[in-house]
């Protein structure tokens, strides 16, 4: 099978952040053997809303938020897996390939797109037991109460109990954002791109 965009270094970039995400929010990395259909259909979910989210944009910001996250979602299963190797599943990587032509063809740098996501997403954890104070402190207002995940590379707050919050269930365990999570900002990504 021939890649038109996706390559091994690619791919590598792409495995790491996966990884070190995984890793940080204990989902299952390199354990094929956690993929059972509740994981699969799982999945399947995700990257079917994703591509949901990408057939209905109406910029291009949303178009390059949905085929980021599209590749998020593909590569979370690849990460799961253990495939260190893009030909290793192909028909993850086939998906893939698809979703970083979609983005060439828009103009746009994957890649940095993709890093800005990334950091985005790892903004969620807590750098420090201050910060954790701060965001348990704001969930506390909420209602909600959080407790320490300590990590390597700072703190998860998750949720201590089911809690109904304005009608929405949030579960135990459910990782709450970090008061100083910084979402993605895709809009300067893309202006920088078509400057």
């Amino acid at each position: 099978m021939k890649f038109a965009v996706l390559n091994q270094a690619i791919y590598d970039h792409l495995y790491r952040d996966i990884e070190a995400f995984r890793t940080t929010f204990d989902l299952p990395c390199n354990d094929p053997d956690s993929l059972d259909d509740k994981a699969d259909d799982l999945h399947t979910a995700l990257a079917v809303e994703e591509m949901t989210e990408l057939a209905e944009a109406d910029s291009l910001v949303e178009q390059v938020d949905a085929i980021v996250d599209s590749v998020y979602v593909l590569m979370g299963r690849a990460v799961q897996m253990g495939s260190r190797g893009y030909r290793e599943q192909l028909e993850v990587s086939y998906m893939i390939d698809i979703l970083l032509q979609i983005a060439s063809r828009l103009g746009i740098d994957f890649v940095t797109c993709w890093d800005e996501v990334h950091s985005s997403n790892m903004s969620k954890v807590c750098r420090n037991q201050q910060e954790f104070a701060d965001t348990q402190a704001f969930y506390a207002q909420k209602g909600i109460d959080v407790v320490a995940s300590p990590k390597e590379d700072g703190i998860i707050a998750k949720c201590a109990v089911d809690v109904s919050v304005d009608g929405k269930l949030i579960r135990e365990g459910k990782v709450m954002k970090s008061v100083y999570y910084r979402p993605a900002d895709l809009a300067k990504c893309v202006m920088a791109e078509l400057a």
